[in-house]
Formats: structure tokens, C-alpha cells, sequence
């Protein structure tokens, strides 16, 4: 398929994610919520440690599957967004949940189109949405332990998209020097404003598509380690 074919191919399948309504309240509980992402990223100072890993794959053209921890969800998809070059689309997956709702619009309203599924509802049909997006050339976003956790723990949709989708693995994380550290499962990181920010990029991981079962489970604990590397770089301040 030609760039102008998967370009074509793309908003197609975008203005199909995209028959999503939502109430009112909910519609502004997003908009609140995008301000206060933009207020806590933009007051505070940024560091970018690797940066290449990522920006490497906008310069050939080559889509890819974010991923991040949950609990840094709050301001990880910036440490993409700023540097996506304009007219790059890109998916997220939500969960189906009344979180993932708030997620979705508040997404929307960033100018980004989640779609909707987990591992517990919708994820069959998310998984077939994530690799139709991924073959008409767009990137992918996953957390790859939520909704539910357990925190810190790879699961298998992430391996087995990446493996579909013939899509390298980008992990993706970020620190705040100041914080508050919520009372959820995840143990949600909240940034406060005028802060630093220290967003660190690992190493790309592509898993073969004719990959074995045992296999798959290799490349879950290497996108694993990676991702816990990112973490702990990105504590060094």
C-alpha cells in the first residue's frame, strides 16, 4: 500500500474510532482535566534523556507502539505528543472503564482518538482496531499493565499486538522531582507544577510474527526489564 493509500486508509479508520459521544459533564471533566495536563507540563523545566529512540523512527517513517507504565499516565503521553511530527497520527488504547472514559476525552481534547478495550472488555475488538490503525501507518499507544494491574507487570496483549502489527516496542517513562504519590493500586505519580521533568526513552523491541508461545514470553519479560530500566533512569535527577 502507497503512503497516500495508508494516508487515506488512516483517516478512514479514524472518523470510525472516533463515533464516540459523551455527556456534557463528561465532555468538560475532560477539557478541565487536558488544561491541568498542559498547566503541569508547560510550567515546569524538561529533560529528555535518549530522545533519539524514539524521534529515530518519526525521521524513516516507521510506526511503533508507546508504551508506559500506568502509573505515569498522567503527563507519559506528553513525552510523545511534543515531539510527534505534525500530521503523525496517533491511537492510544483506552480501557472500557469509566476512568478509561475520562481518558478518552480528555485525550480528545489534546487532539488525540483513543480506542476503547482491555484486556476484560472490548479487547478483541481494540486489538483488531489497534492493528488495522498500525497497518495504515499510525502509531499505538499502550499501558501495558492497566486497568487493573498488577502494577510493574507486562501483559500479554502488548507482545501479542506488537507481534500482529509487526510494530517495534518503544518504552517510554517519566519523573517528576516533586510529587504526590496517590493511594492507588498503581501507586499514581501526581507532578505538581513548576517542577522537573525527566523523561527517558528506551530501547526499541520488535517481536517476529512468526514468534513460538515460549517466545513470546521472552520478549514480555525483555519489554519488562526495559521498561523498569526507563523508570529507574529516570529517577536520576
Amino acid at each position: 500500500m502507497g503512503s497516500g493509500a495508508k494516508a487515506r486508509g488512516s483517516v478512514s479508520l479514524s472518523k470510525q474510532v472516533e463515533k464516540q459521544d459523551f455527556p456534557f459533564k463528561t465532555k468538560m471533566m475532560g477539557l478541565l482535566v487536558s488544561l491541568l495536563l498542559r498547566f503541569l507540563f508547560y510550567t515546569s523545566r524538561k529533560r529528555y534523556v535518549d530522545l533519539h529512540k524514539l524521534t529515530r523512527f518519526f525521521e524513516k517513517s516507521q510506526p511503533i507502539i508507546v508504551v508506559s507504565w500506568h502509573n505515569r499516565n498522567i503527563l507519559s503521553s506528553m513525552g510523545y505528543l511534543v515531539h510527534r511530527p505534525k500530521g503523525r497520527q496517533f491511537f492510544p488504547m483506552a480501557s472500557a472503564s469509566k476512568d478509561g472514559t475520562i481518558a478518552t476525552v480528555t485525550m480528545k481534547w489534546m487532539g488525540v482518538t483513543c480506542i476503547r478495550g482491555s484486556s476484560s472488555r472490548g479487547g478483541t475488538q481494540a486489538l483488531r482496531a489497534m492493528i488495522r490503525m498500525a497497518r495504515a501507518g499510525c502509531d499505538l499507544g499502550i499501558t501495558p499493565d492497566g486497568p487493573r494491574g498488577p502494577a510493574y507487570r507486562i501483559q500479554e496483549g502488548v507482545i501479542t499486538t506488537a507481534r500482529l502489527a509487526g510494530l517495534p516496542i518503544v518504552p517510554i517513562a517519566y519523573q517528576a522531582k516533586r510529587k504526590k504519590i496517590l493511594n492507588s493500586w498503581d501507586r499514581m505519580i501526581l507532578p505538581y507544577p513548576f517542577n522537573t521533568l525527566n523523561y527517558v526513552y528506551g530501547d526499541a523491541i520488535t517481536v517476529p510474527k512468526d514468534c513460538s508461545e515460549e517466545g513470546l514470553e521472552k520478549y514480555r519479560l525483555e519489554v519488562e526489564q526495559e521498561l523498569m530500566r526507563v523508570c529507574e533512569v529516570s529517577e536520576l535527577f
